[in-house]
């Protein structure tokens, strides 16, 4: 552990671009929580060797997570604490916290377990339950991150406001989340340009790589302006994976924005570490959909489910109930939805 918290760097454009790592929380995705000790300790000690400064581990969910769920980890939160304390002498770590399925009990005993930041996630179509969290966060001396899920629902407005009421409680920096991978490079720099101008604290980006644009959406949301980007190793993540550590750190190399990170070494653990690993199968056809629609994957089941019971293609319904609420779409929703096309 670090004897002070690495700092939160300021707004706008930057000669250093902080890479956070999440190949540990949103890579367990991919491999149905079940990363080992070793590889746990192998990724730590990795990315803190090649320069990266902020490294998340954790259930794909968060604190306490695979407690509340039915999805439990193969490494208990708890003992995250204790590795990542142990190895990590020169880097961060910290834990995705959903409110809801985390308490406010679950932050404190992160905290005193040495965890230096926390990202706050919450439906960017309703930030209150974040606002109790990050005020905690913030009186245990935590960096404050608050990311925005499922960004890609709303309009710029509604984006910025969201942003907006996030600095106000508090976030040291606040994330733009795109959850179904569907942006383009030119909307992802417009948005950061705009929500940017609205707003004193850095930004950051979370990109999904369902259309093939998470390493290019990254690197446009830097051009608009953002301090922070997560990563994975070898791309690994829920559904179609995020940015690619390795890539974006030689791309951020060779723009002058990351110097001090080794790519070389991370494209040698990505190999070691990751790319050996078992993963879920992913299904392309859905991806691509999810993406081109934006579709959250996690509605990928009840829009299924709905399409088999009225023996309508699965695709014309995710599209047509995109067309209609990407917010949060009910089972009533989408059956109705499939009935309509049932009888086209």
């Amino acid at each position: 552990m670090t004897s002070q918290p690495h700092e939160v760097v300021g707004n706008g454009h930057s000669e250093s671009v902080e890479i956070l790592d999440c190949t540990l929380r949103d890579g367990s995705y991919a491999v149905d929580f079940q990363f080992t000790e070793e590889t746990i300790r192998d990724v730590l000690v990795g990315l803190q060797g090649s320069g990266i400064r902020f490294i998340e581990l954790g259930h794909g969910l968060g604190l306490n997570a695979a407690e509340a769920l039915s999805k439990p980890s193969l490494v208990s939160d708890e003992r995250c604490f204790e590795i990542a304390s142990e190895f990590l002498t020169a880097a961060d770590w910290g834990m995705f916290c959903i409110p809801g399925l985390a308490e406010l009990d679950h932050l404190r005993r992160a905290a005193a377990a040495g965890m230096r930041f926390v990202r706050v996630g919450v439906d960017i179509s309703d930030v209150t339950p974040a606002e109790e969290f990050v005020a905690l966060a913030k009186q245990l001396g935590l960096a404050t991150f608050t990311n925005l899920m499922k960004t890609n629902v709303l309009d710029v407005d509604g984006v910025t406001d969201a942003a907006q009421r996030c600095a106000r409680y508090g976030s040291d920096v606040v994330y733009l989340v795109d959850s179904a991978g569907g942006y383009l490079p030119f909307e992802v720099t417009q948005l950061f340009d705009a929500v940017g101008q609205s707003v004193d604290i850095p930004l950051g980006f979370h990109g999904h790589d369902n259309l093939g644009m998470a390493n290019a959406n990254a690197l446009a949301a830097v051009s608009g302006g953002a301090a922070f980007v997560d990563t994975t190793l070898d791309g690994i993540g829920r559904g179609a994976g995020n940015t690619v550590t390795e890539a974006f750190a030689a791309i951020l190399s060779g723009k002058g924005y990351g110097a001090h990170y080794d790519y070389r070494a991370l494209g040698q653990l990505s190999e070691s570490a990751v790319r050996p690993l078992s993963r879920l199968h992913d299904d392309r056809t859905y991806q691509l959909v999810g993406g081109l629609t934006r579709t959250h994957s996690s509605f990928f089941p009840l829009i299924t489910r709905c399409a088999e019971v009225t023996d309508v293609d699965v695709f014309e319904l995710m599209a047509a109930v995109a067309e209609i609420d990407r917010v949060n779409p009910t089972e009533n929703l989408v059956m109705r939805t499939a009935a309509t096309l049932a009888v086209r």
